[in-house]
C-alpha cells in the first residue's frame, strides 16, 4: 500500500517565488511542525530551478546560492514531513525561445505567447513533450521526493492577464492534428463546428496521452512517488481547488470543497482527492485571504468528505502579510491529526447516486449544482460520480436505488443498457437525454415535444395536494428557463398542470392565465421521474425554495429508501453520515449560518439538530472535540448542537450479529 493511499495527510503548499531560495528551510519546517502538517509541496522545478541543476534548459532562480530543494527535503524528511516537488511545464525563461522556437504556443495571430519574461509551452512541443522528462529524472534520481505535481498541465488558452489568446497555432499542433484527424486546425473556438469538436477530442487525447507518458516515467524511476495534477487521467492524487475570484458571476458556490472530494472518492478507487482550499482571494490577489469563516469550512467540508486535507498560500509563512487564517488552519489540522484513524476510512451509507455532467454545458453543471444544494439542505445522503467514467459507473449503478441524471444531454449505449436492466428509481431534471429520444422514452416512458415558446409569465398549478404538502397554502409556482411539453406514456403518473401565461402590462390587464393539461412532472411508477424543466438551475441561480420543495416532495412520493439514520436539521447545516470501521460509524455536521449570500461571518449556534437511529442500534456516543471524546447517552434519538463550524460525532454500534438488541 503506497503512502497516498494508507491515510489522509495533512498538506501545506508553499507556492515559491524567485526570492524565496534564499528563505530560512529550518524556520520554515518549524511552521509545518506548528501547523501540523505532514506533507508539503514546494517549488522544484520548470520555470525555476530551485537546486542547481545541470540542465541547460532549466533557469535556475538568481537568488540561488545552495541546493534549496535539497536541504529543503533532508530537513522535511528528518521531521518526518513527506515533500512534494512542484513543476511547471507550461512556459520557460524567454531566454530559450529565440534558439527553440518550435517548444512554444503561437496565438491566433502566430505570435509566441509571452508573460513578463516568461513563454508559454505547448503540449505537442519538444520541451513539454522531451525535456520535461528529463527534469522529472534528474530531480528524481538526485532527491528522495515523495510525489510531484504539475501545475497549468494542458492546453491554455488565456494568459495571467485574462486575456484571450486562442487556439494554439504551433507547427506542432498543425502537424499534430492534421495527422491525428486530417482537418485543418481550426482558429475559433465554435460548438457547432464540426472540425472544433474534433479538435476537443484531439486535446484531450493528446493530454491523456503526455500525462501517462509522464506517469511512465515517474513510476519507471520510483513507483513509490505519487502523481498529482489536475486531471483524473495518469495521476495518483486528483487536483482540484476551492478558490475564489472576484469577478466570478453570483451565486457563490459554497460546498466547491465536498463536491470536489465527493466526485475523487466516490468515483474511483485508486485514486485519491487533494483539493485544495486557496488562501486568497483571487490569483491577482494572492497576499489577502478569504474569509477565515469560508477557509475554515473548505477546510472541514475536505476533511468531512474523506480527502486529504490541502491548503496553499503564496511565498514564505514569514513573509506572507495576511495571518488571520493561520489559526483556524491550525486548529483544523491538529483536529485531523488527533482523529485521523476515523477519517482514514470513510465509507458511504448514501443509497441516492447523482451523476455530475462534466464535460457538458455550463448551464447543466447549474443544473447539478442546483440538485447537489437541494439534497445537501435536505440532508440526503449520496454519492457523486463523473458522467464520462462510463466503465465505472456501469458497475456501481446497482448499489444504490435512486440515481439523478441532472442536466445529462448523453448517456453511452451500455450506460443506457445497465440502466434498463437494474431496478432502481431514476430521476431526470434539466433536459436529461432530451435529443436521445429513444432512450428518453425506453428510460423514463416519456416522448419530449415542442418548446414552450412563452415560458415568462408562465406557473405551475401544485397538484395533486397528496404529493405536495409544502404547498398548502401556495397554488402557483412560477416557471422560468427552457420548458418543453411531454407525452408522458398512458401507465404514467403525472403532477403539476402548466399554467400559460396571461396578459403582461398594466394590473388592469393581467388576467387571462390558463390551467392546461400539459404536465411538469412525469412519474413512471416504481421506474422513474421526469421533469422537463431546469428545475435544479432555477433554485441554483434564483434561490427560491419552492423549487427545492417541489423535487424533493416528489423523491418523498415516490422513492422508498431504507435509512440507517434519519436527519431533521435545519438546512444551515450539512450533515454527513459515513461508516469507518466495521462498527462505527461518523456523523459530521458543518455549520453554514454565517453566509449570507455573498460574505461569510462568524456563525451562529445551532441546536435542533435530531438525529434517528433506524438501522444501527448505538451503544456508545461520543463527541469528538478538539480536548477530547466526550461521551453522550446512547439512545435512538439525539438532539446534537453545533456552536462552531464544525461538529463531530462517534457512533458506536452493536456487532452485525446483534443488531436486534436493545439499547442500554
Amino acid at each position: 500500500m503506497s503512502w497516498w493511499s494508507e491515510k489522509r495527510y495533512r498538506m501545506i503548499q508553499n507556492n515559491l517565488r524567485d526570492i524565496d531560495a534564499i528563505m530560512d528551510i529550518d524556520r520554515y519546517v518549524e511552521y509545518l511542525k506548528d501547523f501540523g502538517a505532514n506533507v508539503c509541496m514546494v517549488g522544484c522545478g520548470g520555470i525555476t530551478s530551485f537546486y542547481p541543476t545541470k540542465l541547460p534548459f532549466q533557469k535556475p532562480s538568481p537568488y540561488l546560492q545552495e541546493d534549496f530543494f535539497g536541504r529543503l527535503i533532508t530537513k522535511c524528511h528528518e521531521n518526518e514531513i513527506r515533500v512534494i516537488a512542484r513543476f511547471d511545464f507550461s512556459k520557460t525563461h524567454i531566454q530559450f525561445l529565440e534558439e527553440y522556437p518550435e517548444w512554444y504556443s503561437r496565438s491566433i495571430e502566430g505570435k509566441p505567447i509571452l508573460y513578463n519574461d516568461t513563454a508559454a509551452t505547448c503540449v505537442n512541443g519538444d520541451y513539454q513533450q522531451e525535456c520535461s522528462l528529463q527534469i522529472l529524472e534528474e530531480v528524481i534520481t538526485n532527491y528522495p521526493v515523495d510525489g510531484v505535481f504539475f501545475n497549468m498541465f494542458g492546453y491554455q488558452t488565456w494568459d495571467y492577464n485574462n486575456h484571450y489568446v486562442g487556439i494554439c497555432q504551433c507547427e506542432s499542433c498543425q502537424r499534430e492534428f492534421q495527422s491525428f484527424s486530417g482537418l485543418v486546425l481550426p482558429v475559433k473556438e465554435d460548438e457547432e463546428d464540426a472540425v472544433f469538436l474534433k479538435y476537443k477530442e484531439f486535446k484531450k487525447y493528446t493530454t491523456n496521452l503526455l500525462l501517462e507518458k509522464i506517469y511512465q516515467k515517474v513510476k519507471s524511476l520510483n513507483p513509490e512517488i505519487a502523481v498529482c495534477t489536475y486531471s483524473h487521467k495518469g495521476v495518483d492524487l486528483v487536483r482540484n481547488e476551492a478558490n475564489s475570484a472576484v469577478d466570478r458571476p453570483l451565486p457563490f458556490w459554497t460546498m466547491a470543497s465536498e463536491n470536489n472530494v465527493q466526485l475523487v472518492q466516490d468515483t474511483f478507487n485508486d485514486r485519491y482527492s487533494s483539493n485544495c482550499a486557496i488562501n486568497a482571494v483571487d490569483i491577482f490577489y494572492r497576499f489577502m485571504g478569504v474569509s477565515p469563516y469560508l477557509n475554515a469550512l473548505r477546510l472541514y467540508g475536505a476533511m468531512a468528505t474523506g480527502g486529504n486535507l490541502d491548503w496553499c498560500i503564496i511565498g514564505d509563512f514569514d513573509t506572507y502579510p495576511d495571518t488571520r487564517n493561520f489559526a483556524l488552519v491550525k486548529k483544523i489540522f491538529h483536529y485531523h491529526r488527533t482523529y485521523e484513524k476515523y477519517f482514514n476510512k470513510l465509507s458511504s451509507c448514501a443509497q441516492y447516486l447523482l451523476i455530475n455532467p462534466l464535460g457538458e454545458s455550463k448551464e447543466a453543471q447549474r443544473e447539478y449544482y442546483g440538485i447537489y444544494k437541494m439534497l445537501k439542505e435536505n440532508h440526503i445522503q449520496f454519492d457523486v460520480i463523473d458522467a464520462r467514467e462510463t466503465e465505472i459507473l456501469n458497475n456501481k449503478l446497482k448499489d444504490y436505488a435512486a440515481v439523478i441524471l441532472p442536466g445529462i444531454s448523453y448517456l453511452e449505449p451500455s450506460t443506457v443498457e445497465v440502466l434498463k436492466e437494474n431496478e432502481r428509481i431514476l430521476i431526470g431534471s434539466g433536459l436529461t437525454l432530451k435529443d436521445q429520444k429513444e432512450d428518453l422514452k425506453a428510460l423514463f416512458a416519456v416522448q419530449l415535444d415542442r418548446k414552450h415558446e412563452q415560458v415568462r409569465g408562465s406557473y405551475f398549478l401544485t397538484e395533486p395536494r397528496s404529493v405536495f404538502p409544502d404547498f398548502y397554502d401556495k397554488e402557483w409556482v412560477y416557471l422560468d428557463k427552457d420548458y418543453y411539453y411531454m407525452q408522458p406514456d398512458a401507465a404514467n403518473i403525472n403532477y403539476l398542470p402548466l399554467i400559460t401565461a396571461g396578459m403582461y402590462g398594466p394590473p388592469e390587464r393581467c388576467f387571462g392565465y390558463a390551467v392546461t393539461e400539459h404536465y411538469s412532472v412525469s412519474v413512471n411508477p416504481g421506474h422513474a421521474i421526469y421533469f422537463p424543466w431546469k428545475i435544479g438551475c432555477l433554485y441554483y441561480e434564483q434561490g427560491y425554495e419552492e423549487f427545492k420543495h417541489i423535487f424533493m416532495d416528489v423523491l418523498t412520493a415516490n422513492v422508498q429508501e431504507s435509512k440507517l439514520i434519519h436527519i431533521d436539521a435545519p438546512p444551515c447545516v450539512e450533515v454527513l453520515f459515513h461508516r469507518c470501521t466495521e462498527n462505527e460509524y461518523l456523523i459530521q455536521i458543518l455549520n453554514y449560518s454565517g453566509f449570507n449570500g455573498s460574505t461569510f461571518y462568524k456563525p451562529l449556534p445551532v441546536s435542533d439538530i435530531f438525529i434517528e437511529f433506524r438501522g444501527i442500534q448505538p451503544v456508545k456516543l461520543q463527541r469528538l472535540t478538539e480536548h477530547g471524546k466526550r461521551k453522550i447517552k446512547a439512545q435512538k434519538k439525539i438532539r446534537l448542537s453545533v456552536n462552531d463550524l464544525y461538529a463531530a460525532v462517534l457512533v458506536t454500534s452493536v456487532c452485525n450479529h446483534q443488531e436486534n438488541m436493545d439499547i442500554t
